[in-house]
């Protein structure tokens, strides 16, 4: 078996860290994390158990919080080289007929290796007015998006859902 490392560490703001460490999570939820950037990148699919383990240390000057997953391999290779053209390609397919002048997204050095299965679902309905709408519903059955007015035909609630589906993965996150 060959024996592959992967180490880095980084300083960032809390939004930037707490991003890193949401693509740990898109990773595990898609059952393939990717550890690196381009050519060096590794890839590692967690079985659907595992344990954590979190150590938190202060003494005077530093404190330190340690998040450290573990599961055994069941003899195969645990760790295999990311294939970074095939996601080019599949992020290319989606950018097509996005605006030129769009900012790309940095790349994280840990994140989804797989594409991330939604915990949601769109739906398109009439409401008590006979108008259409959409809403985003959870799989827990909360809603979570609507579409926050009415459409008099149902392929223009299908245009609103769609635009959003487009324009909201590399929206800003922002407070006023």
């Amino acid at each position: 078996m060959t024996r592959h490392d992967y180490e880095t560490e980084l300083t960032g703001s809390r939004e930037e860290l707490a991003a890193v460490l949401s693509g740990v999570a898109d990773g595990l939820l898609a059952g393939s994390i990717r550890v690196g950037e381009g050519d060096d990148a590794l890839a590692v699919d967690p079985p659907e158990e595992l344990s954590l383990e979190v150590e938190l240390e202060a003494d005077d000057d530093e404190v330190s919080l340690e998040l450290e997953l573990e599961w055994p391999t069941d003899g195969g290779e645990p760790v295999e080289a990311y294939d970074a053209a095939a996601e080019d390609e599949h992020a290319e397919a989606e950018d097509e007929g996005e605006a030129a002048d769009a900012e790309p997204v940095p790349e994280s050095p840990v994140g989804a290796a797989a594409p991330v299965e939604s915990l949601a679902r769109f739906e398109v309905f009439r409401d008590r007015a006979e108008e259409y709408r959409w809403r985003l519903r959870h799989r827990n059955g909360n809603v979570i998006a609507t579409s926050g007015e009415g459409y008099t035909r149902r392929h223009n609630a299908w245009k609103g859902l769609r635009s959003v589906m487009r324009n909201a993965p590399g929206a800003a996150v922002r407070e006023d």
